[in-house]
């Protein structure tokens, strides 16, 4: 590993944005430390001190990717040798979209729309492993589009459930035949939600690190709320009110009993997502604040607001 990899690394596990490490070794923005982490500069020695102090680290870390004996008990830890795994949910069938495919194959801006959620896992320096669970219709589709763009982290494709909770079953089963761990942290993520960042995922892991289980929600953020039952309106407090989306990371012993408990209650598991089906169950949420940005792809405006955005961003 050279050392763009290795800072970069070290920033996601200590949950810095490129611009509070930019300020805290004294650039003026976030530009040089993307330059340094993509490889097309590499810091001058006389900063080498300077990042080294701002991660939390040393010298001989950043350069060679050792770890120091105080940086075993990193804020993320990697789950007895067998890292963080992401698991792709794109089993969904589309009906919305007016293009007759699946809203995460569908091209934007010359890249389906899959392959953006995956570009995050590949890169992001925490995550070792990749799963993609999809229809058997996309199975070759989805390796060719892994073999065209890099994803060198892909390690196997899962079929669908019927449901989004048991896409999220089959994909658990297949990285416990796989060798994970009981402590393998698994990254569940819509594969419709493509504007995911590499700081949402690393703030994720965190939360999961400490309590086992993490969703990134967005807090409301219109003026009003209300909800409707039985033609009456109630007040919703904004402060209260999350929208829950993805993606969700969860310990694999954690998840595991999700399954465990729904089996022995008989639960149908019809649900969309492994959030929900934790809340049918009675079991605790905890939530972890994304971005506005992080929309889902559903209809065909939304194609067109992701389209605008990523022209923006750009």
């Amino acid at each position: 590993m050279d050392i763009a990899h290795n800072i970069k690394r070290r920033r996601m596990e200590l949950n810095l944005s490129q611009q509070e490490l930019a300020q805290a070794v004294g650039y003026r923005s976030r530009s040089t430390i993307a330059k340094i982490e993509g490889g097309e500069i590499d810091p001058p020695l006389s900063k080498l001190m300077s990042f080294s102090v701002a991660l939390d680290t040393s010298v001989e870390a950043l350069l060679t990717g050792s770890r120091p004996a105080w940086e075993e008990s990193a804020s993320v830890p990697a789950g007895d040798g067998k890292g963080n795994i992401a698991i792709i949910l794109a089993g969904g069938k589309s009906t919305r979209n007016m293009q007759n495919i699946p809203n995460q194959f569908i091209n934007v801006l010359g890249k389906p729309v899959i392959v953006y959620c995956l570009e995050v896992y590949q890169s992001h320096p925490l995550i070792d492993d990749i799963y993609v669970v999809c229809t058997d219709e996309w199975k070759a589709i989805t390796a060719a589009y892994a073999r065209q763009y890099g994803i060198s982290k892909l390690r196997g494709i899962v079929p669908a459930g019927e449901t989004g909770v048991l896409s999220v079953r089959n994909g658990l089963e297949r990285v416990q035949r796989a060798g994970a761990s009981p402590t393998t942290t698994v990254v569940l993520q819509e594969s419709t939600r493509p504007f995911v960042t590499e700081e949402m995922v690393s703030k994720l892991l965190q939360s999961c690190a400490k309590e086992g289980h993490a969703i990134i929600c967005e807090p409301m953020s219109d003026n009003v709320q209300f909800m409707l039952d039985g033609g009456s309106a109630r007040y919703l407090e904004r402060s209260k009110v999350v929208d829950l989306q993805s993606p969700e990371a969860y310990r694999a012993e954690v998840l595991g009993e999700v399954f465990r408990r729904a089996e022995r209650r008989g639960h149908p598991l019809k649900e969309s997502c492994t959030g929900m089906l934790r809340y049918n169950l009675g079991m605790p949420l905890n939530f972890c604040e994304g971005t506005h940005n992080n929309i889902k792809i559903v209809r065909q405006e939304d194609i067109a607001i992701f389209t605008a955005l990523l022209k923006h961003r750009d």
